[in-house]
């Protein structure tokens, strides 16, 4: 059916960061990817997504808490929160 959403044909196993949080890729048979990432919430503060394929490259990148943005607190300022 239309409506259900495509299964990965690639799970990627997580990448614990330092802080621990967790990332996650996985690949769609459409060619699509998708980036499952912990500790929201997060703000899209960069975006390369054309250009010449044999040269360039996808670049997403995502910035937690108010860094450069209206969410919802600072995620330094809430690590140090938790850690504290």
């Amino acid at each position: 059916m239309a409506d259900e959403p495509l299964k990965a044909h690639f799970v990627a196993d997580p990448i614990e960061l330092p802080d621990g949080r967790r990332v996650q890729v996985s690949a769609y048979s459409d060619g699509s990817i998708r980036f499952r990432v912990d500790g929201l919430p997060y703000v899209l503060t960069e975006a390369c997504l054309s250009g010449n394929p044999e040269r360039d490259k996808a670049i997403l990148k995502i910035s937690p808490g108010k860094q450069g943005s209206a969410a919802a607190y600072n995620y330094v300022d809430e690590l140090k929160r938790k850690q504290g």
